[in-house]
């Protein structure tokens, strides 16, 4: 759909920068490079690094391998305490791994960690305290043994320990992004982090085993490389990065320079926070009270788009605020949407702010987020409403 929407942008040709309220990974800004300036917005606090590091700051001068260089010594070194902490279980886990698929099962169903011990609850919270190297073992706490292995585990601790310590702050938002996407790669999940696999079957034993003895640290160093800049530095230049709630954007009267707003709002009655929760605890590194099989964070982003009791309301306020800013407003939902559910349609609710509303259809394919059953993408009936003041 992002050619679609920067196609739908440009011909409003936009006299300002344009603003994507839920921007995620960021494909719409990306394809807007030769269009307009962008704002990126998300709730998610990793997107935004992710953001930063290929949307904003001047042409990079530092090459990969002077990262690693500057990394290498700061990460053996808190590999080598993770090791020797966790010497026991990483011998478990190579013994599981090697074994038969009852055995692998049998390992993580044991396995401790925050949202079912004790013992590691408390220890999280010493590592949330110190100021040491000791503060880095968050990913071994939280998601080894499920998400990822406890040898992958320890590798994405000491990488972190490693940026953190880096004195070049004008790469961090790089390496940032290149570690949370190290982790997306090798992550032990169906497309979304809601729930890591289990080896319930061959196929799913031998794709764990697989992923598991992959290396955190190589996934790293090569996504230095693909975690690339995108446009000119005159483009990334006038680009701004905002973390937070759409709508708190949009009626805060923080933005400025504004020519057009787009919006991709959750459709659905999930919460998408919670497929994406490891990577924000990651990104975060906050130790947060965690719970559950899935391990999640207990102040997960909540938003009424989310909620047939809340969602026409929420749109309500989306198209009354961009319509007082005096600029179109481009609007992706699906004809599957909440707002449907809710007996609303997108037409009837910005007609009542906007002087006149397009509406533009196209077939798309939507991931079923990891479903259990079916297939994993389902057709839907995709449309983008340009409204115009």
């Amino acid at each position: 759909m992002a050619d679609h929407v920067r196609d739908a942008i440009a011909e409003l040709k936009p006299a300002g920068r344009v603003v994507d309220l839920f921007s995620g990974m960021g494909s719409v800004a990306e394809s807007l490079q030769e269009t307009a300036s962008v704002v990126t917005n998300d709730a998610m606090s990793f997107t935004a690094a992710l953001s930063r590091a290929r949307f904003t700051g001047p042409d990079r001068e530092t090459t990969s391998a002077d990262v690693i260089e500057r990394l290498k010594p700061v990460y053996e070194a808190r590999l080598r305490e993770l090791e020797l902490l966790y010497s026991t279980e990483l011998n478990s886990e190579v013994a599981a791994l090697e074994g038969s698929r009852t055995d692998l099962l049998t390992y993580m169903g044991k396995a401790q960690h925050v949202g079912n011990s004790t013992a590691r609850r408390r220890t999280a919270r010493a590592a949330a305290e110190s100021s040491g190297s000791d503060h880095y073992a968050l990913a071994s706490l939280y998601f080894s043994a499920g998400y990822l292995s406890l040898r992958q585990a320890v590798q994405l601790d000491a990488a972190r320990a490693a940026i953190d310590a880096d004195s070049h702050l004008e790469d961090r938002d790089w390496m940032l992004a290149a570690w949370i996407a190290a982790a997306s790669v090798l992550v032990n999940a169906p497309g979304h982090t809601a729930q890591f696999l289990r080896p319930n079957s061959d196929s799913a034993h031998a794709r764990i085993v697989r992923t598991w003895t992959r290396s955190i640290w190589d996934e790293f160093c090569l996504a230095l490389d693909t975690v690339s800049q995108v446009g000119t530095k005159s483009w990334r230049r006038g680009n701004s990065v905002y973390v937070g709630d759409a709508l708190d954007l949009v009626s805060g009267g923080e933005l400025r320079d504004i020519g057009t707003v787009y919006a991709d709002p959750p459709y659905t009655k999930d919460q998408y926070s919670r497929y994406y929760h490891l990577y924000e605890t990651l990104y975060r590194y906050d130790y947060p009270d965690s719970s559950g099989a899935g391990r999640n964070r207990s102040d997960r982003f909540t938003t009424g788009f989310s909620l047939k009791s809340a969602v026409v309301a929420s749109f309500h306020d989306l198209c009354r605020n961009v319509s007082r800013m005096r600029v179109p407003l481009v609007i992706s939902y699906p004809s599957s949407g909440l707002l449907g559910d809710a007996g609303v349609t997108v037409v009837e609710i910005a007609l009542q702010y906007f002087g006149n509303v397009q509406t533009r259809s196209y077939t798309a394919n939507h991931s079923t987020m990891g479903a259990s059953t079916g297939a994993s993408k389902k057709s839907a009936t995709e449309n983008l409403y340009v409204c115009l003041v």
